[in-house]
């Protein structure tokens, strides 16, 4: 586990899976929203201990295939 560098309470990491088709503008603007969406969520609630970490599968037009590799 990270360390917080705010009151050395633990930092609790959370993977979540995104596929996107980072080859349109579509998934680009997904990802960056959702970027975007959890720097805000985070600078709102600083308190909060867990954080979500991104694991992006770039799906190239084949989400199937992009979510079971």
């Amino acid at each position: 586990m990270a360390q917080s560098g705010n009151n050395n309470a633990q930092t609790i990491l959370v993977n979540v899976g995104v596929v996107l088709d980072l080859e349109t503008w579509v998934g680009r603007m997904g990802l960056s929203c959702i970027n975007i969406s959890l720097s805000d969520f985070y600078t709102s609630n600083p308190s909060y201990k867990t954080r979500l970490v991104l694991n992006v599968r770039d799906s190239k037009g084949d989400e199937v295939a992009a979510a079971a590799a």
